[in-house]
């Protein structure tokens, strides 16, 4: 399972990729993270809160990605990696806690969010470490991410895990 959604998640990033190379308007690569949160969101749940799955993922996939993507570094998959290992370990720790007072909506609602305001951190943190002056990454990267970028990401990780629970309740019955 955790291939097949590595897979889904790289094929989604290929054509948000495409799509925002061919429609250049800015912030457009910002509309297409409820796509991620969905398959996220509908993956984590399937997982059980089982440990290291969310980590596992993130290795598959930034692997995939920086074999077959040129403009793909190592630094970044490196941060990835690390905020996938951050969120598996705290959520996956109280995943029992929500499952048995029949809250998984709300556990997957604070994942998404917490992956998605997190996310530009990781990535600001090592791309100023290992990467770029750190004027640089903050004027280029962080500040338009956390005002442009962060509040529209917090509204569709909230959207993508509520459709992704959704679908999960559909899913669970065929997946157990």
């Amino acid at each position: 399972m955790i291939i097949i959604v590595v897979v889904l998640n790289f094929t989604i990033m290929l054509i948000t990729n495409q799509i925002t190379s061919v429609i250049y308007v800015v912030g457009l690569s910002y509309v297409f993270t409820i796509f991620y949160a969905i398959n996220a969101s509908v993956a984590w749940l399937m997982y059980e809160g089982r440990r290291w799955r969310i980590l596992f993922q993130a290795i598959l996939f930034n692997t995939l990605t920086s074999l077959l993507i040129p403009s793909s570094t190592i630094v970044l998959g490196v941060a990835a990696v690390l905020h996938a290992f951050t969120a598996d370990l705290i959520f996956n720790s109280f995943y029992r806690q929500f499952k048995t007072n029949n809250r998984l909506l709300w556990w997957i609602i604070l994942l998404q969010i917490y992956f998605w305001v997190t996310s530009p951190f990781f990535t600001f943190v090592f791309l100023a470490s290992f990467v770029y002056p750190i004027n640089s990454v903050l004027n280029i990267f962080l500040i338009p991410t956390l005002t442009i970028g962060l509040p529209i990401m917090i509204i569709e990780a909230i959207a993508g895990a509520i459709i992704g629970f959704k679908i999960f309740q559909r899913v669970e019955n065929i997946y157990y």
